[in-house]
């Protein structure tokens, strides 16, 4: 019986090897092993490539956050900032921000857990927890009402928008509760003397103001610009808000109370990275201009600049969690909802994390002339 040839098609580099390891009488044939030389210049083009793979390699796992923001503006700009500038990652957080245009459809997806914390109205944060769900508060980002109502030319005064249509983001969320509270301080009542339309994203909303599908909405920044641009009219200034009692708890750092309790220590690191970013906004405004035009896809310089002067300072320097913008919306709330006649304003803050960071000397730091 003739032996077994150990030539299975593996060619070794040395042939000499290769004809000792054939039993004697096998009768293959011998076939001369394919040897690959590299020149010099492939061999260092191979060992850069490795060499570059290698520093691409974290030094360590970051941990992988998924994070909500309702609303693309330059409002949002700190979580953005923090993402472009390598803050987060800092901290040991790989940053993946999703946008959802509702601040109450982004307040579901923090209670399904699948997005652990997210930048989201403060509306529909309350109202979710008087419907039993606990969703909490970390830190404020916008704490009143920073944006102008707009309004097709035709109409000259609030209200001229007796029997017309107006947009919010969608019922319950901060749009709303603000044009309801704003429009009442000139007589005007939902449903009776306007209607609401839904329609989601400012986006969506100049959009439809611009085209004459509604009268009137609120916009912020670069919207807010873009309208202005367009000819549409400023029928009540920001500026106006505050003096008309539109003191809301506009948009906030929130997370689910679960989340809070399960992953303090992430939550911890993102609030870190996000107050970095916030004062980054406050004192880059290139590099904010930079990260707001690649997230919003705004690339007039004209409209960035005019959207960074109009709203930056709206934002909390301290992230503080402030009483007034959550009774507010409770008061509203009341009137169809008796459970917000019984709430208590601390029940929709978790201050623990923000008092850590303060107590640590972070939040002071922050804002040193020497950082």
């Amino acid at each position: 019986m003739r032996a077994a040839c150990s030539d299975s098609g593996v060619f070794l580099l040395n042939p000499a090897r290769q004809l000792a390891s054939r039993p004697a009488g096998c009768g293959c044939s011998v076939r001369q092993p394919r040897i690959l030389y590299l020149s010099r210049a492939r061999k260092s083009f191979l060992v850069l490539l490795f060499v570059i793979q290698l520093l691409a390699l974290p030094l360590w796992a970051a941990e992988r956050l998924l994070v909500a923001n309702s609303a693309l503006n330059l409002l949002t700009a700190p979580i953005w900032v923090a993402r472009e500038r390598g803050f987060f990652l800092r901290h040991g957080l790989d940053v993946e921000t999703i946008y959802i245009p509702s601040g109450t459809l982004a307040v579901q997806a923090l209670l399904s857990g699948d997005i652990k914390i997210g930048l989201v109205a403060g509306s529909p944060i309350v109202n979710a927890n008087l419907q039993g769900a606990s969703v909490k508060i970390i830190a404020g980002n916008t704490n009143y009402y920073p944006l102008a109502f707009f309004a097709t030319a035709d109409i000259k005064d609030p209200r001229d928008l007796r029997g017309k249509k107006v947009a919010v983001t969608r019922v319950g969320s901060s749009s709303y509760t603000a044009t309801v509270i704003l429009l009442r301080k000139f007589g005007l009542e939902e449903g009776r003397d306007y209607a609401i339309l839904q329609l989601g994203s400012t986006q969506n909303r100049l959009g439809a103001l611009t085209k004459g599908i509604i009268q009137g909405t609120t916009l912020s920044a670069p919207e807010s610009i873009m309208a202005k641009k367009a000819g549409m009219k400023v029928l009540i200034p920001a500026a106006d808000m505050k003096k008309l009692g539109v003191v809301i708890q506009h948009q906030a750092v929130a997370a689910a109370e679960k989340t809070l309790r399960e992953t303090r220590s992430s939550m911890k690191a993102f609030l870190m990275g996000y107050l970095e970013g916030v004062r980054e906004v406050y004192r880059n405004k290139e590099a904010t201009l930079q990260s707001v035009g690649k997230y919003t896809r705004v690339s007039d310089p004209l409209v960035l600049s005019a959207s960074y002067e109009e709203s930056y300072d709206a934002i909390d320097k301290e992230g503080a969690l402030v009483d007034e913008g959550i009774q507010v919306i409770l008061a509203e709330i009341a009137k169809s909802d008796p459970r917000a006649l019984k709430a208590r304003t601390g029940q929709f803050f978790d201050p623990t994390l923000l008092q850590e960071l303060t107590k640590e000397g972070f939040i002071k730091a922050l804002w040193s002339p020497t950082k």
